[in-house]
């Protein structure tokens, strides 16, 4: 049987590997398909295509947005839209600007705090990426400021902490129809770390194609209960390992939160609907 992971991140947003070394992880692990589901930013699909590297593996396209639903955050997935819509490419090119001045926001209030981080060498660690706090984080981390990664999210940059900066506001609702009219279709990312079930139901009233049903934030019972959603609905079910290639157990997590790849092409055949 063949399976694809449908959420996997690169150095181009929050992860550590660069597109080709993912690709080969994702074959190493035996996986047919993966997508490259990034936060905000196509970086990835177009490092690819400047650098004419074809794929060695099925590559669906995919991105991850931030959206907010009143005040609270959620997360988008898009899969099988057109790289080259207009919109879309306007909508990641105003995030990775907003993203660099909440950075500087964020720099700011850490300033206040006594934790002094230069601009520039965080810019010069995300090189082309978007920048977010991950970034913020391992400087922090690597500067002394904080035994770990999570210490710094728990007293600084977290949700509510003295250095937090909401990111530039866009609504799920936005989210939902620009990957549609983009030609692709909609998912909602682990919905059991965000979303509550009246929520949820809003967010398919928006036009939300789908669920990501297998994660690694989802127990046996969460994935039943999100499957019995998706038919009720009549949505797409996804799922994937959400690797980063930081945390240690992700390398346990690679190959085995997937789904079949019989997936991808429900997701082709439902995005012909948005075009």
């Amino acid at each position: 049987m063949k399976f694809a992971d449908l959420h996997t991140h690169t150095y181009f947003s929050d992860g550590k590997l660069s597109p080709e070394e993912l690709i080969d992880k994702a074959l190493g692990r035996g996986l047919t398909t993966i997508s490259i589901s990034d936060h905000d930013t196509l970086g990835a699909y177009d490092y690819l295509q400047s650098n004419s590297i074809t794929p060695k593996i099925d590559l669906i396209t995919g991105i991850e947005l931030s959206g907010y639903e009143g005040t609270s955050e959620f997360h988008i997935l898009g899969y099988n839209f057109d790289l080259n819509n207009n919109n879309l490419r306007e909508h990641t090119i105003n995030m990775k600007k907003s993203r660099l001045i909440r950075a500087e926001k964020i720099l700011l209030k850490l300033s206040s705090l006594g934790i002094k981080l230069e601009m520039d060498q965080l810019v010069t660690r995300v090189a082309e990426a978007a920048i977010g706090r991950p970034h913020i984080a391992e400087l922090m981390f690597d500067k002394g400021y904080v035994t770990n990664l999570k210490d710094a999210y728990l007293h600084y940059i977290g949700d509510g902490c003295p250095a937090y900066v909401q990111k530039m506001y866009f609504s799920v609702r936005n989210a939902i129809e620009l990957i549609n009219k983009s030609g692709g279709v909609a998912v909602l990312a682990h919905p059991a770390n965000s979303t509550d079930q009246s929520t949820l139901y809003r967010f398919i009233k928006y036009g939300l194609d789908g669920i990501e049903v297998i994660h690694p934030s989802h127990t046996p019972y969460l994935q039943k209960y999100y499957h019995s959603i998706a038919s009720q609905y009549w949505l797409l079910e996804t799922g994937g390992s959400d690797f980063h290639g930081i945390a240690e157990y992700e390398e346990s997590n690679f190959g085995k939160f997937v789904v079949p790849s019989s997936v991808v092409d429900s997701i082709r055949f439902r995005a012909k609907s948005h075009l």
